[in-house]
């Protein structure tokens, strides 16, 4: 297996599942009058990527493990 492409494909599909918390689907924050844009933009980036880290780990991990099984059986054949 391919040590690259599993931590490619890992950082692909986390982002993928990071996504919607990251454009605030399904997400409420009450900001305050003064909050700067780059204050709003490092909430949601921060909120997006850490929210559920678990489950998005443990997804990841697994979508990429079975990609790179898939992938590696094409090859041998």
């Amino acid at each position: 297996m391919n040590i690259k492409m599993l931590i490619l494909v890992f950082l692909i599909v986390y982002l993928a599942l990071s996504l919607p918390a990251l454009f605030g689907i399904g997400l409420v924050i009450d900001w305050v009058p003064e909050a700067t844009l780059l204050q709003k933009i490092n909430g949601y980036v921060l909120i997006g990527l850490t929210d559920n880290y678990l489950f998005k780990c443990v997804m990841a991990g697994l979508i990429s493990i079975v990609l790179q099984l898939v992938m590696f059986k094409r090859q041998r054949n």
